[in-house]
């Protein structure tokens, strides 16, 4: 009985509710659930906001500190020439030996009667190199004058259709005897609109800068960091602020964009910063990137030749799958392809180590690797890079052979020259040339003196110790799969190969000077890293990590405001009246097809400033130039003077320039032109050297027409002789 009445009570304790009361119960089940989405909700919104507002932030900074860059270069430009009381003739004065080469066809795109002409003349030119017609677009990476000459005759057809002044003019007396010149200041001088684009890009190189170093450390400090080192070092970083014109003036932004693209790709996780791309996104990426890299400047493909290699051992090594590595190569490559196809067959991207490279994996990766998988990592590494090596050699040298292709020579032969005792004219014409030569001492004590180096030299100690910590820590773990697949996240791929970069650019800076561009600006973004907390985890709290960041920012500061301060009070103003008069006389007193050779400095300016017909120029990247610069030098050798007029006369000159420095001034030991010819023709090295008799007596069969102090013209068609007296111009 008692159990009969113990069931009835617990079916009531159990029975259902009544539809009321069930209800009720679900009006309460939905109100909170309902409370839940929303509060699910508001977090997510809150998030949107807060990421948005992040986002928006770091742009405003990168846009800021671009914005400061292009002020502190603009204006240390102009404090150095006091660029805007120049006369036109002056300004181009300033932009010496390569630069005054690419600045002369972006003057012919604005000059000419329209844009399609401008570009016909630029593509069809027989200015540059007479007799021949080469296109220079080809040859010289002329794409950021085509498109700020394009940019400029688009400005300008707007502006005067608004009716809008778009420059200011004025008489500036000059003293000392010289005539009154006129200078103008606005985006409507084709010079100064010239100069603000390169000022532009020199803002896309401190923005991408920032947020290539806050993508690195995945802090705002970290960039900020980037930042002041690049400022402190400046004069070591970039010479955009001294020489404008230059291809690394608009290649370097976009190698560093490249760089980072390739690091957002090789990351395995999304951060806060950036979200991983897809695969085809990652592929275009690159290929567009690499393609723009290789456009703006001839050199840019060594850039990614190291890159290339970078990659190419940290898969070696397992630090990246064989997906993201195919992804980069088969993007390089592609670009590559682009960059040759816009250059319109550029024969030096072609045949280049760098396009043999990246056949040679292609191939190496997908055809041979895979039989080498039962094979340790050591053995395989061994013979993958044997197979790389032997496969890019032989690509290189059949290439080349096939398309007659030299270009790249000289470059070569500057490598031997520094590791060897070889010599020749042209691997010492280049480096006699401090551009060319080892990174001097003085240089790593100045990037010691702001603590770049010591600050780098520690985060390159850190991030390897806190990677073999975390690989130690896995061989403790009990499960086998859990400690590999531990060990494979250990090494963060995106580090690594900026690490490997940074040794690739210190070996290049090393062996030529010029090339510090990229080792000191890679120098301020690994720096970064020390703002990156994980690294840093046997610091006790983030307050000891903050305060240790605060005294190295202060220790950098004292020799750094210095440096900025010393840059900002360099004050000068620009004046040649030798090499002003003697364009002055080529432009007055010369026929306009009148054809020139001298020093390559020399014939770019002459060039630019009265367009008459050049023999020989600055851009040194092809091998039928360089001998003929060979031939128009040899008026600094110790040949005979008929033996040198022979030469010129084959070359089809009429006038050759010479240069008071190049006939008198020595140099370092071995550095002399004459002494370059010593080695180079050892036969007459017991003859006079025959450009200071030139220089002063004009033995015949050469006849001056013009001189003055650090200039002389001699003319060397003999009809001359016969229809004129002798006349010497001296201004």
């Amino acid at each position: 009985m008692a159990t009969k009445q113990q069931n009835v009570s617990e079916k009531r304790k159990h029975s259902p509710t009544t539809p009321v009361q069930r209800k009720e119960k679900t009006q309460k089940i939905s109100k909170t659930i309902s409370t839940v989405n929303e509060d699910t909700t508001n977090v997510r919104m809150n998030e949107k906001k807060s990421a948005i507002f992040y986002s928006v932030s770091i742009v405003c900074l990168a846009f800021g500190f671009a914005c400061l860059h292009v002020y502190h270069v603009a204006s240390m430009f102009e404090n150095d020439r006091h660029f805007s009381h120049l006369s036109t003739l002056e300004r181009e004065m300033t932009f010496r030996t390569e630069m005054g080469l690419y600045y002369s066809y972006y003057k012919t795109l604005v000059e000419a009667p329209s844009f399609s002409e401008g570009f016909d003349q630029i593509t069809h030119d027989n200015l540059t190199e007479f007799p021949s017609v080469i296109n220079t677009l080809q040859r010289f990476n002329l794409c950021p004058e085509v498109a700020i000459g394009s940019l400029y005759r688009i400005f300008m057809a707007v502006t005067n259709w608004l009716g809008w002044a778009t420059k200011q003019c004025w008489q500036v007396e000059r003293g000392q005897g010289l005539p009154q010149v006129t200078s103008c200041e606005g985006l409507g001088d084709p010079t100064y609109f010239y100069l603000e684009m390169v000022w532009i890009f020199a803002g896309f190189t401190m923005g991408i800068i920032f947020l290539y170093a806050l993508f690195l450390s995945g802090s705002v400090t970290g960039g900020l960091l980037a930042v002041l080192c690049f400022f402190y070092n400046h004069a070591e970083c970039t010479r955009v602020q001294w020489a404008p014109p230059l291809r690394e003036s608009f290649a370097y932004p976009s190698c560093l964009l490249q760089m980072m693209y390739v690091s957002v790709c090789l990351r395995k996780r999304d951060s806060d910063f950036s979200v991983k791309p897809s695969p085809l996104i990652q592929l275009l990426g690159i290929c567009g990137s690499t393609w723009l890299c290789l456009m703006l400047w001839q050199f840019s493909q060594f850039v990614i030749a190291t890159q290339t290699v970078a990659l190419a051992a940290m898969f070696v090594i397992g630090a990246i799958d064989k997906d993201i590595f195919l992804i980069v190569l088969f993007g390089q490559g592609l670009g590559v392809l682009q960059a040759v196809m816009s250059l319109f067959g550029n024969e030096l991207l072609l045949t280049s180590i760098l396009t043999c490279l990246i056949a040679s994996l292609l191939i190496v990766t997908l055809t041979l690797e895979p039989a080498l998988t039962q094979f340790n990592c050591l053995p395989r590494g061994l013979v993958l890079v044997c197979l790389t090596l032997l496969g890019t050699i032989t690509l290189k040298t059949h290439l080349s052979h096939a398309l007659g292709n030299k270009d790249d020579g000289h470059i070569i032969n500057i490598l031997k020259s520094k590791l060897t005792g070889y010599r020749d004219f042209h691997t010492l014409l280049y480096t006699c040339s401090p551009e060319f030569d080892f990174l001097p001492t003085e240089t790593v004590w100045k990037l010691t003196e702001t603590l770049l180096l010591p600050a780098v030299a520690v985060a390159v100690l850190v991030v390897p110790w806190y990677w073999v910590s975390n690989i130690l820590f896995s061989h403790r773990q009990n499960s086998d799969e859990r400690s590999e697949s531990h060990l494979a996240s250990c090494i963060e791929p995106e580090i690594l190969y900026n690490i490997l970069q940074l040794a690739a650019f210190a070996i290049m800076a090393g062996l030529v000077m010029r090339l510090k561009l990229f080792f000191t600006p890679q120098l301020c973004i690994i720096a970064s890293l020390l703002a990156c907390r994980r690294y840093f985890r046997f610091l006790q709290t983030d307050n000891v990590h903050r305060a240790i960041l605060v005294l190295l920012i202060s220790g950098m500061s004292v020799r750094g405001i210095r440096n900025l301060s010393e840059q900002r009070n360099i004050l000068g103003e620009y004046s040649n009246v030798p090499f002003e008069e003697l364009l002055i006389w080529v432009k007055t007193e010369t026929s306009p097809n009148a054809v020139f050779a001298g020093p390559m400095a020399v014939m770019a300016n002459l060039l630019l400033s009265t367009r008459r017909p050049i023999v020989n120029h600055p851009h040194y990247e092809n091998a039928v130039l360089r001998e003929r610069t060979k031939k128009v030098y040899s008026v600094f050798s110790r040949k005979s003077p008929q033996e040198v007029f022979s030469i010129l006369s084959h070359l089809q000159v009429e006038y050759v320039v010479l240069e008071e420095s190049w006939c008198f001034r020595g140099n370092r030991n071995g550095c002399s032109m004459v002494e370059l010819w010593d080695v180079e023709d050892p036969a007459n090295a017991h003859n006079p050297a025959l450009c200071p008799q030139l220089f002063v007596q004009t033995p015949a069969p050469f006849h001056r027409v013009f001189a003055n102090d650090a200039y002389v013209v001699l003319r060397l068609h003999s009809q001359y002789v016969e229809l004129n007296p002798l006349k010497v111009y001296k201004l």
